[in-house]
């Protein structure tokens, strides 16, 4: 061993061979973290790693038309009017035919109700109609089944394959345009919103340099990626303050967001009832109003927004008021619990929900517009307890949040968010440590 050291010292002549591994070592250490994803660049990114299997997803299982030998299948899509009748025209099938398919629907199987865009499958063996599906989606359909000349209606679910990646992103100018960065797509931006609005306000409480982390699921069919599915973890570092949200099936196994110590993050009301641009005017007990030119009240706050942008109901409660009222234009009123009313004021047109009707937090009601005095496409909201208005921007802060998880339920809890918290904890000190080593 010493003769090799003596060699490889005279090799490194005139450098001592201990200081040349010494060397060696560090340039290979500096080059590993150069190339550490997410290390040096500012750019925000989604998981280059190979997916993890979810845990908790089920195992797939084939469909039972697999199970059969091959189909001949004839495709078709179910146009605006088009009825199961006119399909099986399309298919040169008889109307004998369709009756023996449609005998053995029920309440709850019924093949023939259909809706436009739908597509629906004719399969065949030896020139014999065998079955026909509608395709609910890559993981549901329902199939009228022909066995020994008997048919019978089903529903064939399939398991998806899924697979959890992460994001990661800091924030320059708005969430939307971090969160694509990352590589995210439109439907889990506005998820990641939806999780967080009760909590941040996006307009006014955003700030450069907030981070955030984000576990998803990515759902999967015989090896091929069909969707993107639920949010199951996230941070969000706001102005340093860091709000975890774990997605957990509750008791009732109604799936809600909570942080770390079991608390929901859904509050009894929207801190906003729309995606707006900006507030065009906030609650004043005196202002002169744009139209008319008096001096008035201004007992709501206006959100600046295009015209047709949906008004989503505040929190659950029942219609109470739509029509056309005066000033207001077409108008909206919620009467929640606790003597508690919102209002909302200037649609262009309402939702399909009708007078009586209970809806539930962030359902659409209406749609911006400018009826009634308004100078501009914006939505006039109200927020009114006990018949006296007060600031709904304001007003938010001091109501209670939604039910959080009773304390039979926190150590099942806990036990399920563990890992998810702790694998984002990971992500985010493993970024921080790269950041710092470079820097350094």
């Amino acid at each position: 061993m010493r003769a090799l050291i003596n060699r490889f010292n005279s090799a490194c002549h005139p450098f001592p061979g201990i200081h040349v591994l010494g060397v060696s070592a560090s340039a290979l250490f500096i080059t590993a973290l150069l190339n550490w994803p997410n290390a040096l660049e500012a750019k925000d990114s989604a998981s280059k790693w190979i997916p993890i299997p979810n845990p908790f997803a089920g195992k797939s299982s084939l469909p039972h038309s697999l199970e059969e030998p091959a189909f001949i299948v004839k495709k078709d899509t179910v146009k605006s009017g088009d009825s199961l009748s006119r399909l099986f025209q399309r298919q040169g099938l008889s109307p004998q035919l369709l009756t023996k398919v449609t005998s053995s629907e029920s309440r709850n199987n019924a093949i023939s109700r259909l809706s436009a865009g739908k597509n629906v499958e004719f399969r065949y063996l030896s020139d014999s109609l065998r079955e026909v599906a509608v395709i609910q989606s890559p993981f549901s359909e329902t199939v009228a089944v022909n066995r020994n000349n008997e048919w019978a209606i089903e529903q064939r679910h399939r398991e998806p394959e899924i697979y959890i990646e992460y994001a990661k992103a800091r924030i320059d100018s708005s969430l939307f345009l971090a969160g694509a960065r990352a590589g995210l797509p439109d439907n889990l931006i506005m998820e990641l919103a939806s999780i967080y609005g009760h909590v941040i306000d996006f307009v006014y409480e955003i700030r450069r340099g907030d981070t955030f982390y984000v576990t998803f699921e990515k759902r999967y069919l015989d090896g091929q990626f069909i969707e993107y599915g639920d949010i199951l973890a996230a941070q969000f570092v706001n102005k340093g303050e860091v709000f975890s949200a774990i997605r957990y099936p509750g008791p009732s196994g109604d799936a809600g967001y909570y942080d770390e110590e079991g608390v929901s993050l859904r509050k009894a009301f929207l801190r906003a009832p729309l995606n707006f641009n900006r507030i065009s005017s906030n609650f004043k007990l005196v202002r002169k109003h744009p139209v008319l030119g008096k001096m008035r009240a201004h007992k709501g706050t206006d959100y600046a927004a295009s015209r047709g942008t949906p008004v989503y109901a505040s929190g659950d409660g029942k219609i109470i008021y739509r029509a056309r009222k005066g000033g207001f234009g077409n108008l909206v009123v919620i009467r929640h619990g606790n003597n508690i009313e919102t209002r909302y004021a200037h649609l262009s047109k309402f939702g399909r929900y009708r007078l009586n009707s209970k809806v539930q937090q962030g359902q659409t009601i209406g749609y911006v517009g400018t009826t009634g005095l308004s100078t501009g496409p914006h939505l006039h909201y109200e927020f009114i307890i006990n018949g006296v208005h007060r600031n709904p921007r304001t007003i938010i802060e001091k109501l209670p949040k939604a039910k959080s998880l009773p304390k039979t339920e926190l150590a099942r809890f806990q036990k399920f968010a563990e890992p998810l918290i702790a694998s984002l904890e990971v992500l985010n000190s493993n970024a921080e440590l790269a950041y710092q080593n470079i820097s350094k």
